[in-house]
């Protein structure tokens, strides 16, 4: 379903609107800079603000109670979607830099590590068995490793002749074949859709599946990012 349209609203460089509804999180925060954009605030301020609300769902996870789990995933949605508008922001209010970018990585990084430290320790509690806790520690370790693989990969090929090009603000190449398609959905789609795959296992109350899966995961995620080609 295709619903691409420009917008620019007097940049310099006109951001597009996603091309698909997936993911999800991405078509939201579309949406959401275009309110955000009319607000007194920075790129980077959202980014930052983005962080507080993520950081803010994760420490919810030690509750451990599955209305709390519940409020935490959408506090995570909510971040998701202000991941995605402080890069679009930053275009239309020509304020992209390459700190701005840095800074969008370190955020994703240290949610993503404390919602997997967070769910560990609180299925932990609730199940009383700490295997859940060194779960989502290893899911952890492997979110930290992927982002140190993910600096390594932009050193040496990304953002080369515009460092102030973010990938989210453009528009990548359809996946042609059926590997490049399989690892699109289950890499980038999966990323992407993290949040709302966390909200329907919190309103099922089964947040424990995402435990095995992210220690799995999180290492799939780093060497799928180590050997991909550029």
């Amino acid at each position: 379903m295709s619903l691409s349209i420009d917008v620019d609203l007097g940049a310099e460089n006109p951001v597009i609107r996603p091309d698909s509804i997936f993911p999800f999180s991405r078509m939201g925060g579309y949406y959401l800079s275009l309110v955000v954009v009319r607000l007194p605030v920075t790129a980077n301020q959202v980014t930052t603000f983005s962080m507080i609300v993520g950081l803010s769902g994760a420490a919810l996870f030690l509750k451990a109670a599955v209305y709390w789990n519940i409020l935490a995933t959408v506090l995570l949605v909510f971040s998701y979607m202000l991941d995605y508008s402080d890069g679009v922001v930053a275009r239309l209010k020509n304020q992209s830099s390459s700190f701005g970018a840095a800074y969008d990585d370190f955020v994703d990084w240290i949610i993503d590590t404390a919602v997997f430290v967070g769910l560990g320790f609180g299925v932990a509690a609730s199940k009383g068995n700490d295997v859940w806790m060194w779960l989502g520690l290893i899911a952890a370790i492997g979110s930290t490793v992927d982002y140190g693989v993910d600096l390594l990969r932009h050193n040496r090929f990304k953002k080369r002749e515009n460092p102030e090009n973010s990938d989210e603000l453009t528009k990548s190449e359809p996946p042609k074949t059926f590997k490049q398609t399989l690892f699109y959905y289950l890499h980038t789609v999966s990323r992407a859709e993290f949040c709302f795959i966390l909200l329907g296992l919190a309103l099922f109350d089964v947040m424990w599946l995402i435990l095995p899966v992210g220690a799995i995961g999180a290492q799939a995620f780093w060497l799928g990012d180590l050997f991909r080609k550029r």
